[in-house]
């Protein structure tokens, strides 16, 4: 069992070899600290605030599962729910805890625990999107190191090689996240604020007629429509990303929802994207460092 006392440990062996993003650099790497900057409905929002958003969905999604799992893997969450000083200091410890029972459960048993909630959503889904009409949920994030297009071989590369645990650890709503092949993912997330988890499957050469306008500024892109199981859409991504002039590089970060659905899924939804690429921006910066 992961405990808080021999987590260091073993985070620190697994940071050097380049698999958890505990720190944007490791000591002594760098004498410029990695600054992600969060801009949701134009107000910039800083690091802090993105992870005091995580640390209460970790919260969520420990609550969730620690109702369905055996003891053994449910004591595994315990330090977790015990934690109630709301600070954000064990978040990089409890988003790897978290990941690591999703990762003992499996796909089946995720697939099973979820299965009531698909079972909903999915057809609220489609008839949410049978009128065509769709809104966009967006975040753009700005990151002081690398580059757009470093970033985006470094999140290619993730899901072609099926890197579930780095898919996992950026955001506690992943429930799963694995690549049946090359440039495909399925995902079980709660989306934006939503009391229900999704199941969906994202191709990233299906990007005719997207929702989501292409910006001739950001020149590196990922895009793609979001299928249900019998292939009706539901959604679309284009996140977009360009280098800024004094280092370091932005990235747009663009989700199309069903215009039918309530405004908070929006608002929520932007949290959810600040997050999730906050946490990937900082594994690909430190997968740079020698």
């Amino acid at each position: 069992m992961i405990s808080r006392r021999n987590f260091m440990t073993l985070a620190s062996l697994a940071a050097g070899a380049g698999l958890i993003p505990l720190t944007a650099h490791r000591a002594g790497a760098s004498a410029d600290p990695l600054v992600l900057t969060a801009y949701i409905n134009g107000q910039t929002v800083d690091r802090t605030a993105v992870l005091q958003w995580e640390a209460r969905r970790l919260k969520v999604a420990a609550e969730r599962l620690s109702h369905n799992l055996p003891a053994a893997l449910a004591a595994e969450l315990g330090a977790l729910l015990d934690d109630s000083t709301g600070s954000v200091e064990h978040v990089a410890q409890d988003r790897q805890t978290l990941a690591d029972v999703k990762l003992q459960l499996g796909h089946e048993a995720i697939r099973d625990l979820l299965a009531a909630d698909i079972a909903v959503s999915s057809p609220m889904s489609a008839v949410a999107a049978a009128m065509d009409e769709w809104a966009p949920s967006k975040t753009r994030l700005s990151s002081s190191h690398g580059t757009a297009q470093g970033f985006m071989d470094w999140f290619n590369t993730r899901i072609n090689r099926d890197d579930q645990r780095t898919m996992l650890v950026a955001n506690p709503d992943h429930f799963l996240i694995t690549s049946p092949r090359a440039g495909v993912q399925e995902v079980l997330e709660v989306t934006g604020g939503a009391m229900l988890a999704s199941q969906f499957f994202i191709d990233y050469a299906d990007n005719t007629s997207l929702p989501i306008p292409r910006d001739p500024l950001y020149p590196v892109q990922t895009a793609g429509w979001a299928r249900i199981s019998d292939g009706t859409k539901i959604g679309a991504v284009r996140h977009q990303l360009r280098d800024n002039p004094q280092g370091g590089f932005t990235a747009q970060l663009a989700v199309s929802f069903p215009a039918a659905l309530p405004p908070w899924m929006f608002t929520e939804h932007q949290w959810h994207l600040a997050c999730e690429f906050s946490n990937w921006v900082s594994a690909y910066i430190t997968s740079t460092q020698p």
